[in-house]
């Protein structure tokens, strides 16, 4: 619908005209009046209208000096002049403004009415033209960015001759997977940017994915606006990207590491916005075994500990050569061997029901890392409550019920420190105030106490047992069983076993 606005010093000329026009079935409505040329001006330019229908005689400025004057401050809409002059020369001046109609008072009702729909015609007609030029510049930018990601040298050679920038960067939004112009998150998009200067958005070979192209930003304000978007949108949708760039030429280079980012999603999915950022803030990946460490926290129900070390795990993936896949086996693998040593040290718990093979492949089919560590999180927490119960057991007691679980590993007294999180003099004093014994000494009279356990059962070789108690060195076995029995391992087996022998 057009809007009209009535310009005329005389209101019974105004109200005629609202009467004789029936403005609906025009297409048309009257959204405002003015009583002279100065009036007509400041609402012209403050209601916009589409067509503005005024008297050439009016106080102040006359009909044609306010046209003059609106279309020098930008007004587009069509002008209709009344006039009760016939003079050619009043003609020939309306029409140098590019007055649509000069009508002659007294106003004839159908010349009028005809006169407004020419004028809605072409009004009509000029926003078809000017919306095809714009979707034709948007389609043919959104070409030339495509072709810049994509590194195409016909595209660049026309961007080095159209931008004059210090830096570009690429960035990738992709929502739940469905098209883009179809996803709720490409309109957040879409709004978000919509107001900032220097900001191409595109749709990108990617299912359900948006391009973006920052012109002339710097890269901390890009991050930032990036991180901002990532909060209003979807809880499925993930960003990534790119390094700065100096040139057109490179802006294929941004592009192609959002891009990887974005193949590698899985993993990267809970940091934001992925981007060389996260390594900087990741921590150097630990040489450690990380399923021993989780179990042993496990064993001392420390939730604390545990999901610290969990936190480091997932953190340790975040490497340039990590893939999806090498993720999955890891987060997997580490399961694996927890389920193994609970197998080793609490086989009365039956921990192959705990850590189910449906469980395993439940977290299989989980779409990121994150997901995929907070499931595991859950699940060793509660065993570890189910197993190790919370417990009002003094931290001695902890450490002893420790060293009895898992006397056949390798233990030491720095090991333990770092497990309880206590110095290890300060642990060793503890320690031997508490058993009356020191570290070293409690423990091998636990393996060797095995040790003659394991060998009157008449099941294993002497090497068998030892390495079964947790010597890996059968002479330093030989020694220590003597020192506390009197007699070597194989007389022992001889007099209490007589079975096999060394």
């Amino acid at each position: 619908m057009f809007k009209v606005l009535l310009v005329d010093d005389e209101p019974n000329v105004r109200q005629g005209i609202k009467m004789m026009i029936p403005w609906d079935e025009i297409d048309c409505e009257v959204i405002g009046e003015a009583d002279d040329g100065d009036d007509g001006l400041n609402k012209i330019m403050t209601l916009q209208p589409d067509i503005v229908i005024a008297d050439i005689k009016m106080p102040g400025k006359t009909g044609i000096e306010m046209t003059e004057a609106a279309k020098a401050l930008g007004f587009k809409g069509k002008v209709l002049i009344l006039s009760g002059y016939s003079d050619f020369s009043y003609a020939k001046t309306a029409i140098a403004l590019g007055v649509e109609n000069f009508i002659l008072k007294p106003v004839d009702e159908d010349e009028l009415i005809e006169a407004i729909k020419t004028a809605g015609k072409k009004i009509k007609s000029e926003r078809e033209h000017r919306y095809k030029q714009e979707i034709g510049r948007e389609y043919l930018n959104e070409q030339l960015v495509k072709g810049l990601f994509a590194g195409d040298p016909i595209h660049v050679a026309a961007a080095v001759d159209e931008y004059d920038f210090p830096s570009y960067c690429a960035a990738i939004v992709c929502s739940d997977g469905s098209h883009p112009e179809q996803s709720a998150d490409y309109n957040t998009v879409r709004r978000f940017y919509d107001a900032l200067n220097n900001v191409d958005i595109v749709s990108v070979d990617i299912s359900g994915a948006l391009g973006i192209l920052f012109k002339g930003w710097k890269y901390t304000d890009v991050m930032m606006s990036l991180e901002k978007l990532r909060k209003e949108l979807s809880p499925e949708a993930f960003i990534s990207c790119g390094c700065n760039v100096s040139s057109p030429a490179e802006i294929c280079v941004s592009y192609s590491e959002a891009a990887d980012f974005y193949r590698k999603r899985f993993i990267f999915h809970h940091c934001g916005v992925a981007s060389t950022e996260v390594f900087k803030k990741s921590r150097t990946a630990e040489d450690i075994d990380f399923a021993d460490r989780i179990y042993a926290y496990m064993e001392i129900n420390d939730t604390e500990k545990l999901n610290g070390v969990l936190d480091r795990f997932m953190e340790s993936m975040l490497t340039a050569d990590n893939t999806p896949e090498k993720a999955k086996i890891s987060c997997i693998t580490m399961l694996m061997d927890v389920r193994s040593q609970m197998s080793r040290s609490a086989a009365d718990k039956k921990p192959e029901n705990m850590i189910s093979d449906d469980f395993v492949n439940e977290i299989s089919d989980m779409h990121s890392l994150s997901q995929m560590v907070e499931a595991i999180r859950t699940k060793l927490t509660d065993i570890s409550d189910a197993c190790f119960g919370k417990t009002t057991k003094s931290t001695m007691e902890r450490v002893v019920q420790y060293i009895r679980a898992n006397y056949n590993r390798e233990l030491r007294l720095e090991m333990l420190a770092g497990i309880f999180g206590y110095n290890s003099a300060y642990l060793g004093k503890v320690f031997h105030q508490y058993t009356g014994d020191n570290f070293n000494n409690y423990l091998d009279e636990i393996r060797i106490s095995e040790a003659k356990r394991l060998l009157a059962m008449d099941e294993y070789r002497v090497y068998e047992v030892a390495e079964m108690v947790g010597y890996s060195n059968i002479n330093y076995f030989h020694n220590k069983f003597k020192k506390y029995v009197g007699m070597s391992p194989l007389s022992y087996k001889k007099q209490f076993g007589g079975g096999k022998d060394e």
